[in-house]
């Protein structure tokens, strides 16, 4: 989301979507939209986050939870930037950033079969690998204290972390990352008076 607020696309939409949650009967619908009558339940058109994202950034996220069978429907887009819906005759030309994000290193995840080699390297035109938060040091503490931050302007609050709290977390090594940090700084300030 960060990326796609200090771009030139910014003013355009940002979609994000776990492909890990796709449901494998409407992957294509999912991500290319669907005209109606196109298969048994297509009502009405649908855009898919493909098109949705016009103009803007869209996010795979968790690529490698993609199931492999189904990745192979991402090459052509990010290959010649151009789609078809599902039952549709027009092709459509893509106008979206894509970012792809995954939790496993590349090279392993290419040689276990978690994402295709070809599918890869049309992602990784701009590769940024983030460290695991235990590896980033003070990041720790200016996160907790964004985190806390963030609740504070959200419920018009003052709730702060004292010193100790934040050496204690600054010790801690962080398995799940960022999200896990996210998550302990809102159980305390739910909890704290």
């Amino acid at each position: 989301n960060t990326i796609h607020l200090a771009s030139e696309r910014s003013e355009g939409p940002f979609l994000a979507i776990n492909c890990g949650a796709l449901s494998p009967e409407l992957v294509d619908s999912e991500l290319f939209g669907h005209v109606k009558g196109s298969f048994t339940g297509a009502h009405r058109d649908h855009q898919g986050v493909f098109e949705q994202a016009r103009g803007g950034t869209l996010l795979l996220d968790e690529i490698t939870e993609m199931p492999i069978e189904h990745q192979v429907k991402l090459l052509r887009v990010l290959e010649t930037g151009e789609f078809r819906p599902v039952g549709g005759s027009k092709v459509i030309a893509s106008d979206v950033r894509i970012i792809a994000a995954t939790n496993r290193d590349p090279a392993e995840a290419i040689a276990n079969n978690f994402i295709r080699e070809d599918l890869y390297f049309r992602l990784s035109q701009f590769p940024i690998n983030v460290p695991p938060l235990r590896d980033r040091g003070a990041d720790i503490v200016g996160l907790a204290k964004h985190f806390l931050a963030y609740r504070n302007a959200k419920d018009n609050q003052t709730k702060q972390v004292s010193e100790t709290a934040l050496n204690v977390l600054a010790q801690h090594r962080w398995p799940g990352n960022v999200r896990e940090l996210k998550h302990v700084i809102e159980r305390a300030y739910i909890l704290s008076d």
